[in-house]
């Protein structure tokens, strides 16, 4: 073996990043969308579907897709965004999605190609919003909005070669970031990410480990979904990229009041989208069922869960899985965990489940902490509660959710040192929840994860000591080498 040496010219050399919750494919797709106003007027979200229409050029079967608009703005704006969308775009299908990856608007044609224009009630998982006089508006929220997508995205030949090379620059985002392993949250297998990932490793552009998540659809049949997913499986331990993991949502978010809450939420902010107390994608004893299934057959639950409720649901899911196939270890995870309830603290290390939190600047914005108060009032006082976790001995990791929100781990270890409540004790702490932690997670800290003789040179060489320069620095933090098991996948121009 050859070995190169590398003089980092007395900088901080880390482990690489390790990500556990980023969209990786739907990164590179969503890049190229055309992009309309988060908030905006009737005149603004015309103009915008027209130049979206002149950006995407096609027959009556191609579809329209945008992305960008904040769909309560949109309902408050607009009278009714169905007609506003139809007139605009009326020989095409067409896809709004939206600011938070939980809704989408979408015109006539789009709600008829996938039936929600007979339906008479919600599908599993998801809300057709309907005025006060049943009829549809054409917001759709939570996973009804995936089958949106799933529409407009099929995973022809072109849609794939598109994907694939939108791809590319993602990891190439990663690789500049110090990011050596990922887990991609998405999974949406009906679109063939998973053969994205299969042709980045087969043509040697992969930058990146990944172990990453399958979506288990609310709507689909359960045993035929159960073997299909089975069936995408794979965990080669010698292979770059595994598909080794299930992405479950208990329930939605909470500023769209479909995060499920055990209590309900405050009266200004009723009434809510869905129930005073939220929204659930699975009753529980079909959860239960996904949950003691896939654990079966080996995979790692990934479970989507902001209320209280929703992680107390997956808790017991979770403790449901080991009771009925007897089985320990896997490393079970819930990731976002806006609310714990106290008595559920102690159950993620009774059960060895993970926490996964995105501690990323926009959550910890003054106006979100505001808007989550108004939202549950005073138990917005535990929101984001990580260091209650992490006191507690409950396994925690640090991610991102991007592309979602912001990607920088520089920016997020500032953050999460620096929260007035609920912060991460000390630099060293939030880097090894960006570095071992996730390996453990993702069962390869045996090979990476720190810095040791006899594991993986997955290394990033900083442009600053971030363990010893003032705080508000670190933010400011460069990557100047990323390597990974020993070969170079970045370089700044200015390291040489």
């Amino acid at each position: 073996m050859q070995t190169q040496v590398i003089d980092a010219g007395g900088r901080l050399v880390l482990p690489g990043f390790q990500d556990a919750h980023v969209h990786a494919v739907e990164a590179g797709i969503n890049e190229s969308l055309s992009l309309l106003p988060q908030f905006g007027t009737a005149a603004q979200y015309r103009a915008a579907l027209q130049q979206a229409v002149t950006e995407q050029p096609g027959s009556a079967s191609d579809w329209v897709i945008g992305a960008g608009v904040n769909m309560a703005a949109l309902l408050e704006t607009i009278a009714s965004p169905l007609a506003l969308i139809d007139e605009e775009i009326p020989h095409r299908p067409a896809v709004i999605l939206d600011d938070l990856g939980h809704g989408a608007w979408a015109n006539s044609l789009a709600l008829a190609a996938v039936g929600f224009d007979q339906l008479t009630d919600n599908p599993p998982g998801g809300i057709i919003d309907v005025d006060t006089s049943n009829r549809l508006t054409g917001i759709i929220f939570e996973s009804a909005s995936q089958n949106l997508v799933d529409a407009s995205q099929p995973p022809t030949t072109a849609n794939l070669d598109f994907a694939y090379q939108s791809f590319l620059h993602v990891l190439e985002t990663f690789a500049r970031h110090g990011i050596t392993t990922i887990s991609d949250a998405g999974g949406y297998w009906p679109r063939g990410h998973q053969q994205v990932w299969a042709r980045a490793e087969n043509e040697n552009q992969l930058s990146v480990r990944a172990n990453n998540a399958l979506y288990v659809y609310p709507e689909k049949e359960f045993d035929q979904q159960v073997a299909e997913i089975i069936r995408l499986r794979t965990n080669d331990p010698n292979a770059l990229v595994r598909f080794n993991q299930v992405k479950i949502y208990t329930d939605g978010i909470l500023s769209q009041t479909t995060a499920a809450m055990l209590a309900p939420y405050e009266p200004a902010a009723l009434p809510a989208l869905a129930a005073p107390n939220g929204f659930t994608y699975f009753d529980p004893t079909t959860l239960n069922q996904y949950a003691a299934a896939f654990d079966a057959a080996g995979f790692q639950l990934h479970f989507h869960a902001t209320g209280d409720r929703g992680t107390r649901l997956a808790l017991d899911a979770i403790a449901h899985a080991q009771t009925a196939n007897n089985s320990t270890g896997k490393r079970h995870r819930i990731t976002h965990v806006f609310m714990v309830d106290a008595a559920d603290v102690p159950r993620f290390a009774q059960l060895g489940v993970y926490a996964d939190f995105q501690l990323t600047s926009t959550s910890l914005t003054d106006e979100n902490l505001a808007d989550v108060e108004f939202l549950i009032g005073p138990r917005a006082a535990a929101y984001l509660p990580a260091r209650t976790l992490l006191d507690a001995g409950v396994d925690l990791t640090l991610s991102s959710d991007f592309d979602a929100d912001e990607l920088s781990p520089f920016i997020k270890i500032e953050g999460v040192v620096t929260r007035p409540t609920q912060n991460i004790p000390d630099v060293a702490t939030a880097i090894r929840l960006m570095t071992l932690e996730p390996a453990k997670l993702l069962h390869h800290e045996d090979k990476t994860g720190s810095l040791e003789i006899g594991k993986l040179a997955d290394l990033i060489i900083v442009d600053r000591d971030i363990l010893t320069v003032p705080v508000h620095q670190i933010s400011e933090a460069k990557v100047l080498l990323t390597l990974l098991g020993g070969q170079e996948v970045y370089r700044a121009p200015q390291f040489r």
